[in-house]
């Protein structure tokens, strides 16, 4: 817990003074925009002093008349030069723009593949290609068209903060499809989740009781809000600036920030399960919200089951914990890998549609004896 707890101190001790750097630069940069108009006055004294000049000798002097004197043929030139170099640089947003949606489709399309796919048990084998291919395509390749930018995007646009419409599909497309078939874009295409799923050793195991849970997820809350307010104050994306993601698949970093946070999130995911996603991922906290929603895909339970810990053995993200001889599940933790169904010898576990019958929070103790929490 005290891991947990430094770890989560270090990013918001970064993330504050990063943003507190981003405010500082904007302010030196006012101030220096201010100075630079302040001397255009100072210089316009200059040219009302040389007025007088204007009536000089040279006026009426025979070059006034000079074939070079008419420039205008030069004038409409750079104009035509000018709106070639703005409908060009309009052209090269437009193209950017369409890329971003395209991709964003494409990402979408497969997370929609991927909830049919995880119904199924022979299906449920080729999880770990999707999540390589999201690393290799999404991750180096692409260099990461990131949900959570696209989520930061969403908020700053409906603040009206920005007009990138491109940028919010992504993350707004998540949500119906979280609602019909879980949050299967956390357990198989987020390459940022990929990435800690591959690194993690599985020897240790530390930070599974459900009360470790419930304060990783408070953590969350926490670094919700104080990116809210970051937002909503400097309504621009300092998170591309410190995020170690964006230094491993870019191999660089802008400041000292990023590689420190890479640091701390390679060494805990050696020992922690998709650390980031527990503790910072606010996407996946409020892609988590959406479960909750009336029927929403949830995972529930049959009558058959036995109350056993198998499930709670095979979740590595710890949406079931086993508390003494009880295992609870949670649906908002869970990213629908379906490593509990494969490994249910009696097949109890099973998507549902959250219900009477399913709800979000249960005891895996069979649907009779459920107890709701």
């Amino acid at each position: 817990m005290r891991f947990v707890i430094t770890y989560i101190l270090i990013i918001i001790l970064l993330f504050t003074s990063t943003v507190s750097i981003a405010i500082a630069d904007e302010f030196t940069e006012f101030k220096e925009n201010t100075e630079f108009i302040d001397s255009l006055n100072t210089e316009d004294e200059f040219t009302d002093s040389s007025n007088e000049f204007a009536d000089d000798e040279f006026a009426n002097d025979e070059f006034a008349n000079d074939e070079f004197a008419n420039t205008d043929e030069f004038s409409n030139n750079e104009d035509e030069f000018t709106e070639f170099d703005e409908n060009d640089v309009s052209e090269t947003k437009s193209l950017t723009n369409w890329n971003r949606f395209y991709w964003a489709i494409v990402i979408l399309a497969f997370t929609i593949i991927a909830g049919i796919l995880v119904r199924f048990e022979k299906t449920r084998k080729i999880r770990p290609i999707f999540l390589l291919a999201a690393v290799v395509i999404l991750g180096f390749y692409r260099g990461g068209p990131g949900v959570i930018s696209s989520f930061q995007n969403t908020f700053l646009f409906f603040i009206g903060a920005t007009d990138k419409w491109p940028a919010i599909v992504l993350f707004l497309g998540l949500i119906p499809i979280t609602y019909f078939f879980g949050k299967v874009f956390c357990g198989w295409t987020c390459y940022l989740g990929a990435i800690q799923e591959f690194l993690y050793i599985g020897k240790f195991k530390i930070l599974q009781s459900e009360k470790a849970q419930k304060t990783m997820r408070i953590i969350r809350y926490v670094i919700f809000g104080i990116l809210l307010l970051q937002l909503t104050i400097t309504q621009g994306i300092e998170w591309s600036r410190i995020g170690p993601f964006k230094v491993i698949f870019n191999l660089f970093s802008p400041n000292i920030t990023g590689y420190i946070l890479l640091v701390v999130l390679l060494v805990s995911s050696l020992f922690i399960h998709r650390p980031f996603c527990k503790i910072v991922c606010f996407v996946g906290l409020v892609l988590g919200w959406v479960t909750k929603i009336p029927g929403a895909s949830v995972l529930g339970i049959t009558n058959s089951c036995a109350g056993c810990k198998t499930c709670s053995t095979s979740c590595k993200i710890n949406a079931i914990t086993r508390d003494g001889k009880t295992s609870k599940l949670d649906n908002q933790e869970c990213i629908m890998c379906g490593e509990c169904m494969s490994d249910c010898n009696i097949k109890s576990i099973q998507p549902f549609r959250k219900g009477d019958n399913h709800h979000g929070k249960i005891i895996l103790k069979g649907i009779k004896k459920l107890d709701i929490n």
